[in-house]
């Protein structure tokens, strides 16, 4: 029974920490900018979505799929539909 209750105080901190990010077609994030990258490893949506996912300031983001530019923000203020981007928000 020990080991099962240590096992747990172990699991539970990984679930409770785990994020998610709502992703949307042609929508944009308005908001405070937090960064904006440009190298190759944030040149998808899918690392965008990595870097947003990996830092705890970051409230969503951007991704302008036209010139792969990925821009991460530490707020949200609104999100707009606009062609050709994808947004994510925490």
């Amino acid at each position: 029974m020990r080991k099962l209750f240590a096992l747990s105080l172990i699991l539970i901190p990984s679930f409770a920490g785990a994020q998610q990010i709502a992703i949307q077609n042609d929508y944009t994030v308005e908001g405070k900018i937090f960064a904006v990258k440009t190298a190759k490893k944030y040149a998808s949506v899918e690392g965008c979505t990595k870097i947003a996912l990996k830092k705890s300031k970051v409230a969503g983001f951007s991704f302008d799929s036209k010139t792969a530019k990925c821009t991460l923000f530490k707020r949200v203020k609104t999100v707009k539909a606009k062609e050709g981007f994808v947004a994510g928000t925490k």
